[in-house]
């Protein structure tokens, strides 16, 4: 380019000139703007066209452009819609129109040319596989079709290729002059000399030895380059085979004289072109993977029948077992709501006898048995299961009135949450039962509730003897054991870990730990 018109650019912007091209209508040259943020910049230029030139028709793929007149007069179509442009004045090129540049005076021409990609640049959240390699994906769904389509899209030669080098789809509008040094081993790009690649995780514009411009897009998988989709593969710079014709003496007989030929027909990107291109090239990319994903997690799918069948089988020896649970149960009851109406009688009396802590224990017996009658197989908010404590405590507590004290702090906050029937209460009863047995010192047991963040926590906490070890053991491997331990006979803490199962999948906690000075804290944590 001209010192004077770079000169005159760079004072007229107050920018630099960071590069150009040729073409037989005019030159570009194009513009370094701050490079605070370059992704999210606009691409900037000034077209110079030559007195009496045309530039011919060309579609816009995936950017739209505003031009600004600089110097002279000169026509923009876009598609059918004329655009006389001279200093001063200002057009808009669309998205996907047919681009076409006159400038039929007998003076040069000058307009600032403004490029803003149309192509989004983000997907949302990709799920992932492990051990994904291409060449299996290849084997499973057409890859083929996906590159010509994509050719088709951004009118350009489109590649795809393994880390190893090995293409995985037929070359889509690849110039013969690619074919040749591919099948001469002449280049140095990853078509022809893989081995002398290094594996880039970024995205890439590539010149090769002889000029040919490609941009790599790497195909990423839980960080691990898998392969490069490709696109381009033609010059964005003229006159390299007049300066240096010795290049093509690389070729060997015949293929010579066809690749000098054949490089003089190589396509001439524009720069604009190829920069839209770039932003498709990472959407595309990214879709590629998450079709991948899909494909490899469908094929895997088979390999989980065999494990989903004895899932199955063991949810029904569940189910029976459950049925049999409940049948147990309701031969067990005796018809509970006559012994319900019963008690109620006896605490009446005992009152009217002046008996007035027998009638207590008779109407916390019959509370405990009204609450329970239903509830068993269902959920229950907090508060009810803190009624149905204190009344089992009011009778503890006057079974042993010096053995403990009871201290119950529960949040308002997680009051009205459901949790699965007597969770609590189990543990309340394990704490008294077990942990204060032939201990010498007073027993205390602690009920905490409280939010935190997205959970509801619930606490039993004593200071009596002290959970068993193998206990805590048999607790913690509950998600991979399907029996009841001998140690856990007794104490329904596998029943507990169940219905919380039920209910909540894996998204609950259930942990019993030794405190180091004495006694147990049992934690349940329920999503809100």
């Amino acid at each position: 380019m001209d010192k004077n018109i770079i000169k005159a650019i760079e004072e007229t912007f107050n920018l630099n000139v960071i590069g150009d091209q040729y073409f037989n209508w005019g030159e570009q040259h194009w513009l370094q703007l701050a490079p605070t943020s370059p992704n999210t910049q606009p691409t900037v230029s000034v077209a110079i066209v030559y007195p009496g030139k045309e530039h011919a028709s060309h579609v816009h793929s995936g950017y739209e452009e505003i031009i600004i007149g600089l110097e002279g007069e000169i026509v923009h179509w876009c598609d059918e819609r004329e655009i006389r442009l001279h200093k001063g004045t200002l057009g808009y090129i669309s998205d996907g129109s047919r681009h076409r540049i006159v400038n039929s005076t007998p003076s040069t021409a000058s307009f600032l040319s403004i490029v803003y990609p149309t192509i989004p640049k983000a997907l949302g959240e990709i799920y992932t596989v492990e051990d994904i390699e291409l060449k299996e994906v290849a084997k499973i769904i057409n890859l083929d079709i996906i590159a010509e389509q994509f050719a088709e899209t951004v009118r350009m030669a489109v590649t795809l290729v393994d880390v190893s080098g090995d293409l995985l789809t037929m070359p889509r509008k690849l110039p013969e002059f690619c074919m040749i040094c591919m099948h001469e081993k002449c280049g140095d790009c990853i078509l022809s000399s893989p081995e002398n690649i290094k594996i880039q995780p970024e995205q890439k514009l590539y010149h090769c030895k002889f000029g040919v411009a490609s941009i790599q897009c790497p195909i990423i998988v839980n960080r691990r380059v898998l392969g490069y989709l490709g696109c381009g593969y033609g010059l964005m710079y003229t006159g390299l085979n007049q300066e240096a014709p010795e290049m093509f003496n690389v070729f060997s007989g015949q293929n010579h004289i066809m690749a000098q030929n054949a490089y003089i027909n190589l396509p001439l990107i524009n720069r604009n072109h190829m920069n839209s291109v770039a932003d498709t090239l990472r959407l595309v990319s990214a879709s590629l993977v998450q079709l991948m994903i899909n494909s490899i997690k469908e094929k895997r799918l088979s390999s989980y029948q065999v494990s989903l069948s004895e899932e199955r089988q063991k949810q029904a020896q569940l189910s029976n077992s459950l049925n049999q649970a409940r049948l147990k149960f309701l031969e067990s009851q005796v018809n509970p709501h006559f012994l319900f109406n019963t008690l109620n009688i006896i605490a009446q009396q005992a009152e009217m006898d002046g008996a007035s802590t027998l009638a207590s224990l008779t109407y916390a017996l019959s509370n405990l048995l009204r609450l329970s009658l239903g509830k068993t197989d269902s959920l229950v908010t907090i508060r009810e299961e803190l009624n149905c404590i204190e009344d089992y405590l009011f009778i503890q507590k006057n079974r042993f009135p010096d053995k403990f004290d009871v201290d119950i702090q529960v949040e308002q906050d997680i009051l009205d949450v459901k949790a699965p029937f007597m969770i609590i209460m189990v543990l309340v009863e394990n704490a008294i039962l077990h942990g204060f047995t032939d201990i010498l010192w007073r027993g205390k047991l602690i009920v905490r509730g409280y939010k935190h963040q997205q959970t509801a926590v619930l606490e039993v906490i004593d200071n009596g003897c002290g959970i068993a070890p193998e206990v805590v053991d048999a607790i913690r491997d509950f998600p991979k054991s399907e029996y009841d331990p001998a140690a856990l006979k007794g104490i329904g803490l596998k029943n507990i870990y169940m219905r919380l199962r039920h209910y909540y999948g894996d998204a609950f906690e259930f942990v019993i730990e030794r405190l180091p000075e004495k006694g147990t804290k049992a934690r349940i944590c329920l999503p809100l």
